[in-house]
């Protein structure tokens, strides 16, 4: 996000424990905390619980009493700015098989990198074993920004990585729209082996000579956010100067960067060419770092039924556009820093705020 840089200097609040007072048609009441969460997910199976990523390292369970650590891996990590801790997903069939999936950056020989690794769980899912991790995937980080991070089970047992386009500003070796490396993408793999990942025969650059056969999506600069709702996959994609915008996944899609920022052409380029256009955008009278949320399916909360409601780190507003089509609204001021929504498996929303804040969306209190 626009902003791991420089997110100390955009907190300007601090949570309290019960209900936040915001201006939001629905209340966020805090359930636990967590030290800058950068990820919230909610084991598939077996007890259920609401876990968070830490950006210096550590992977939490969230309790109302304390956070309880599960993992800690900071000293393998390089956090701070834009880089740390920045994804996790459970294995599907979770705890059949006990492993948590993880999006980190490190310090190499050259620089900065993005690790894609696996977890296990030895314990039934109290902890994972730091000594059981697994690198699936590695690559260089050309600049400390930009790193993204979300991961995410699809429906089809396939694991999707939201890839940042490198960092810089304006995206100088325009990865975005270069297919031959693996910045500024959406990668799709499969990692039902033990120690490494194949590529899915139907990805859609599959057999293409020069292409990153990975890549399911491109065209992006710094995707934060990202989540299922049934077969359909929703990000935010961080914009660089004016732009924030809302993606609805399609395989193959270009989504545009660096020739566009949302639906508008960025800077010398023209708009030419084939191009998925967002489902929504705001302009930074707005904000200026949006996070992607999901579609709220749970315990009727009417304002947002059916909808993709997101926010914006910055600025603490939500938003909401209507999954099945219409314009987008704003919901109200949250005063917080939301860094990651979660989901419950009976559809209940959660959002982080980074200053260690994680909430339940509920039902607003009836008016006296």
């Amino acid at each position: 996000m626009t902003g791991l840089v420089s997110l100390l200097e955009l907190l300007a609040c601090s949570s309290s424990a019960g209900v936040v007072p915001t201006s939001l048609p629905f209340a966020l009441v805090e359930v636990g905390r967590a030290t800058e969460p950068t990820t919230l997910a909610t084991a598939p199976g077996g007890t259920e619980a609401l876990w968070a990523t830490e950006q210096a390292g550590r992977i939490v369970r969230v309790t109302a009493s304390a956070a309880v650590p599960v993992l800690d891996i900071h000293d393998h990590v390089r956090s701070g700015g834009e880089a740390g801790l920045l994804g996790m997903a459970f294995a599907p069939t979770w705890p059949v098989d006990p492993r948590v999936f993880v999006n980190y950056t490190f310090k190499g020989s050259a620089g900065l990198n993005t690790r894609i690794a696996s977890f296990r769980s030895s314990d039934g899912g109290a902890t994972l074993d730091p000594a059981s991790e697994t690198s699936l995937l590695e690559f260089a980080q050309p600049w400390s920004n930009h790193n993204s991070g979300p991961l995410q089970f699809g429906p089809d047992g396939m694991l999707y990585v939201a890839v940042g386009d490198g960092g810089s500003g304006g995206d100088p070796r325009e990865t975005g729209q270069d297919r031959s490396d693996l910045l500024g993408s959406i990668l799709r793999i499969d990692v039902k082996g033990p120690t490494s990942y194949t590529i899915p025969p139907d990805n859609p650059f599959v057999g293409q000579v020069g292409v990153r056969a990975e890549i399911w999506a491109y065209g992006l600069r710094n995707p934060w956010g990202m989540h299922f709702d049934g077969p359909t996959l929703w990000w935010a994609d961080v914009g660089q100067h004016k732009w924030e915008e809302i993606d609805r996944g399609v395989a193959g899609g270009n989504y545009g960067w660096n020739h566009k920022e949302g639906t508008h052409c960025y800077e010398r380029y023209s708009c030419g060419g084939s191009f998925v256009e967002p489902v929504a955008e705001y302009s930074h009278d707005e904000g200026v770092s949006v996070t992607g949320g999901m579609v709220y399916r749970g315990p009727s909360i009417p304002a947002i039924d059916g909808k993709y409601v997101f926010a914006d780190f910055a600025t603490g507003r939500f938003f909401a556009v209507p999954a099945a089509g219409g314009a987008m609204v704003r919901l109200g001021e949250s005063g917080r820093n939301p860094s990651s929504f979660g989901r419950g498996r009976d559809g209940t929303l959660y959002v982080a705020d980074y200053g260690g804040g994680i909430y339940r969306v509920s039902r607003p209190a009836p008016s006296p």
